[in-house]
């Protein structure tokens, strides 16, 4: 099939909107926030609020009753808000990890852990980490890298403390999975309260997905994410779980961006430092109405639930 859509007018894309039964009480102010987001990307927001498709219909293109454009943009502004303090917290989680991984692995095995294939898993794959690492720091412009390469020859690379700060969230996530040395990734493990080194991984995995989500201002409202976060056991009465076979003890963590956001407010409240974060979480999601917290897979009952609760 030839893909043959024309591209439209700001004035055709609003008139569209009205056409298919969405109330624009401003077009003025519909037409420039078409301007200055875009059609495609609001798309995204108003897809849960048209009518159900019916036979071989993709979407049905017709409104609900009662949908406006400010719906539409509410949704958006928050979204946009809790992208913000996601960030803001996977930022502090990023950086508790590279500092104690860091620490740990250059305290037992030396400034250069990283250099040596025999503290990693998989030869291969330390070789392939390692040629992305090289690469990160030939083309650093930050001053204690070309300090080092101007001052010294030998290692070519300059120490872990160092390299681990040209790192991507992604980055680093592989080489703590990487490690060897179940010592230290244990140590890591445990300052962020986490039981064991396998649920650290698969924390950081998820972490680094909604990280470039965020990152590339993505839509992270009502997304359905492609990495679960563990099952963490201790947070049971927190975390919410796909609909299963009562006969099956297997339970899989629903993959909303709630339950990240209770893994989040864990970590964090593992770190002991003095926050607003938590009630500023809280109040963003109070800000919305339940259909808008389901979406995102919250229950009913999550203020109620121990981690929304602390203080």
């Amino acid at each position: 099939m030839l893909y043959n859509k024309p591209p439209t007018t700001l004035d055709q894309q609003a008139d569209l909107l009205v056409a298919r039964g969405m109330a624009c009480p401003d077009p003025d102010e519909v037409r420039r926030y078409l301007g200055a987001i875009g059609y495609y990307r609001l798309s995204a927001y108003w897809l849960p609020m048209e009518t159900p498709a019916t036979g071989d219909q993709v979407r049905s293109k017709a409104f609900k009753p009662g949908v406006s454009f400010n719906d539409v943009l509410a949704i958006y502004v928050f979204d946009r808000k809790l992208r913000l303090l996601v960030m803001e917290a996977i930022e502090r989680i990023e950086i508790h990890v590279r500092a104690s991984w860091t620490n740990r692995m250059t305290l037992a095995h030396g400034p250069h852990a990283h250099l040596d294939p025999r503290l990693f898993v998989n030869g291969w794959e330390h070789a392939q980490m390692t040629a992305t690492l090289a690469k990160a720091v030939q083309e650093s412009s930050e001053t204690f890298i070309k300090h080092y390469l101007r001052k010294y020859k030998a290692p070519y690379m300059p120490p872990l403390w160092s390299v681990c700060e040209t790192m991507t969230l992604g980055a680093l996530s592989k080489w703590v999975k990487s490690t060897k040395d179940n010592s230290v990734k244990q140590s890591v493990a445990r300052s962020l309260n986490l039981p064991t080194v396998e649920i650290l991984d698969g924390v950081l995995e998820a972490l680094a997905l909604v990280r470039n989500i965020c990152a590339h201002h993505n839509r992270l409202w009502n997304r359905r994410l492609l990495k679960r976060i563990p099952n963490i056991k201790r947070l049971g009465a927190d975390i919410v779980f796909e609909p299963t076979d009562p006969a099956s003890d297997q339970r899989q963590p629903q993959n909303l961006i709630y339950n990240v956001l209770v893994v989040i407010l864990h970590v964090l409240q593992a770190q002991n430092t003095d926050s607003s974060y938590p009630e500023r979480l809280r109040n963003l999601i109070d800000s919305v109405d339940d259909a808008q917290r389901g979406a995102m897979g919250f229950p009913q009952d999550w203020r109620q639930r121990p981690v929304w609760s602390q203080p």
